[in-house]
């Protein structure tokens, strides 16, 4: 008896292997036969201006960062000077506009083909161009950062010019700042 029991069960067992197969194995064969539904890459967003360090300050947000009060000499000084850099650097931006924008297609364009297609290998190419496009715009904001820097450094005290510098960090510049 014991003996018709035991086939019995192990004859159940076989059968409902068979028919469906191991809990994980069940789980990954219906997971295949589902149509996989298309996930759309991000699209590419490639930020020239942040890349080659194109800051347009606010004025209050920096005379905070850096302890100087806009109502007196120096904040009034400290404003004029950041309101004359955002000037000459907007006129930066508006004038390479073409170049930037041309660039930033430039680089979007190949991070879409690579998406699509996996291939990177124009990535050399791409990377060189955009260096011949962007060194004179990226030379001209040095200058202009430089000539910023030296003005706040006759402009402010030394322990003000130590947290300009902090908030110049801080902040998305790639041009390295100099301790005073």
């Amino acid at each position: 008896m014991k003996k018709i029991i035991l086939l019995i069960a192990l004859s159940c067992v076989f059968t409902t292997q068979a028919q469906y197969g191991y809990g994980n194995n069940n789980g990954r064969q219906r997971q295949n036969q589902l149509p996989q539904t298309e996930q759309k890459a991000p699209e590419p967003n490639f930020d020239v201006e942040r890349y080659i360090g194109i800051v347009n300050y606010d004025i209050e947000k920096a005379a905070k960062k850096s302890s100087i009060k806009l109502s007196s000499n120096v904040g009034k000084e400290f404003s004029k000077v950041l309101t004359k850099y955002n000037k000459d650097i907007k006129d930066i931006t508006r004038i390479n506009t073409f170049v930037l924008r041309s660039t930033k297609d430039l680089v979007e364009n190949y991070q879409k083909k690579v998406i699509k297609t996996g291939d990177n290998s124009s990535q050399k190419k791409v990377m060189t161009k955009m260096g011949e496009n962007l060194k004179p715009i990226s030379e001209i904001l040095k200058k202009e950062d430089l000539i910023l820097d030296k003005k706040m450094k006759v402009l402010l005290s030394e322990k003000q010019y130590k947290k300009w510098i902090k908030y110049n960090r801080k902040i998305y510049k790639i041009f390295p700042k100099e301790e005073a």
